[in-house]
């Protein structure tokens, strides 16, 4: 926790802290579940898929690529390696952006709350 967090917390009221308390850090693995739930879950399910099958391509044109006795062959097999693993690479980046989306937006929405428990505490 860095100092800017500390002085937030001691600003706080108690009744705030304990408030704020509630809402815990999820764990990696939590957050990449998570990206599989809400409106774009069947869109990443379907992506999650995508990225195995890729990578089973991959698999495959390696395989074949040490069996090949001509230049050609070969050269067409590691083209189909390579570009099934930048397909698999985007994917990643994608998830990792769903992530970051998520992480971001639970975020704000705090703040969100945050501004509206404000607002309606009565002035002195």
């Amino acid at each position: 926790m860095s100092n800017l967090d500390q002085a937030i917390r001691q600003a706080l009221s108690a009744e705030d802290a304990e408030f704020l308390a509630r809402f815990k850090e999820e764990s990696p693995i939590q957050e990449a579940l998570g990206a599989f739930g809400g409106k774009w879950g069947p869109m990443n399910v379907f992506a999650a898929v995508l990225s195995f099958a890729l990578f089973g391509v991959f698999v495959f044109c390696v395989w074949r690529l040490f069996g090949v006795e001509d230049v050609r062959t070969g050269q067409l097999w590691a083209v189909g390696a390579v570009v099934s693993m930048l397909g698999v690479a985007m994917l990643k980046m994608y998830f990792w952006m769903e992530i970051n989306k998520n992480i971001v937006l639970r975020e704000v929405k705090r703040l969100e709350l945050q501004v509206a428990r404000l607002a309606a505490k009565p002035e002195h």
